[in-house]
């Protein structure tokens, strides 16, 4: 998990993505991402396929780790799929994560299921690239944009057939982005970039959560005792650390679980 000694504060990780889009325009304009982005195959369906909620298992995501081994970002995406994972979620920020575009578009064009970006997403450009690299939807972090940057970001999102998942932490940021309709909501029961508890219960966050919104954590689980957890909040996805999946004795046990996720 990220600490304040490795994670610059948000305001610092937003101001960076702010000059990245600034210096990528004057390199690429965005009609010419736009070329690339519409030569991408569709987008598969992350949680937005209208489909009965309560028939359907809950959906596994893996979440792929920095690489801290010889194993690529894609290689571990490939692995994954060997353990039955319905997406793969990974950060695509070299200044920060260790990851980048080019390992975005290795992993999507390495497995055959939906892709999730989890970089901090700032401008529309931003997610015109996500599109052209083959993500299926992006992470929309309530807590690093202001309300009408996030429903706009929201708006490109789904303009670009993506699925917009919108994290949220608080009350207030439920309630705005319930307002502007995203297909998924993912609550974040800790601060991504100090590590610190959210102080509000993620159950009272997830009571706000009307259906048909589908709904997830944010935080990237450990333990098949935090998957329980998870899925005794009636959650439609649980985002799955690395470490887990590769257990296989954990992971064997996962498909069971997810069955009863909604029983």
């Amino acid at each position: 998990m990220p600490t304040k000694e490795l994670v610059p504060p948000l305001e610092m990780i937003v101001a960076a993505k702010r000059q990245y889009v600034s210096e990528r325009r004057s390199q690429t304009p965005i009609e010419a991402v736009r070329a690339l982005a519409s030569m991408q195959k569709r987008p598969q369906p992350v949680l937005n396929a209208v489909v009965p909620r309560d028939t359907t298992p809950v959906l596994l995501i893996g979440q792929i780790r920095r690489r801290e081994s010889s194993l690529s970002m894609a290689g571990a995406a490939a692995k994954m799929t060997t353990v039955g994972v319905d997406a793969v979620a990974l950060f695509t920020d070299d200044r920060v994560h260790g990851g980048s575009l080019d390992d975005l578009v290795l992993v999507t064009s390495e497995v055959d299921v939906p892709v999730v970006s989890q970089d901090v997403i700032v401008d529309e450009y931003q997610v015109v690239e996500m599109r052209a690299a083959g993500a299926s939807a992006l992470l929309l972090r309530s807590a690093a944009l202001k309300q009408a940057e996030l429903r706009a970001l929201v708006s490109a999102t789904q303009r670009n057939r993506m699925t917009a998942i919108v994290e949220v932490s608080t009350p207030d940021e439920v309630e705005y982005a319930l307002s502007i309709n995203p297909y998924v909501i993912a609550i974040s029961q800790r601060h991504f970039w100090s590590g610190e508890a959210n102080p509000i219960p993620v159950s009272e966050v997830r009571a706000m959560i009307p259906p048909p919104t589908r709904v997830m954590l944010a935080d990237a689980l450990e333990s098949l005792n935090e998957v329980r957890a998870a899925l005794a909040l009636d959650v439609d996805a649980v985002l799955v650390d690395e470490g887990l999946l590769m257990d296989h004795r954990q992971a064997g046990e996962l498909p069971a679980l997810l069955r009863r996720g909604h029983s």
